[in-house]
């Protein structure tokens, strides 16, 4: 998402790693990442869709996956989830300040 990619210095400040996942293979992100300006976190592929179906967020009927937001502390467990709506964004401000709170 362009708007984390603006606003990392503020997560890094709050000692946390931004991640990008989709089921979208590693050309198509390299793509997508250059056609939006994302070059300050990495995106990864999971395309097998393992990640998401161990997150919950894996729609089987339709072979897709749910727009969610995960915080996920240093031990692995999911601190904080929000799922999003078909065209919904995360909120940088809203997940920076989850962040704060954790902390």
């Amino acid at each position: 998402m362009p708007a984390f990619d603006k606003r990392i210095s503020d997560f890094e400040k709050a000692n946390t790693q931004v991640l990008g996942i989709s089921t979208d293979s590693p050309f198509s992100h390299d793509n997508w990442a250059k056609s939006v300006g994302i070059s300050h976190y990495p995106l990864l592929s999971d395309m097998h869709r393992s990640v998401a179906k161990d997150y919950g967020v894996h729609m089987a009927d339709m072979n897709i996956n749910s727009r969610a937001t995960f915080i996920v502390d240093k031990t692995g467990k999911v601190r904080y989830a929000e799922k999003h709506g078909k065209g919904e964004l995360p909120d940088p401000d809203k997940i920076l300040g989850e962040v704060k709170k954790l902390s």
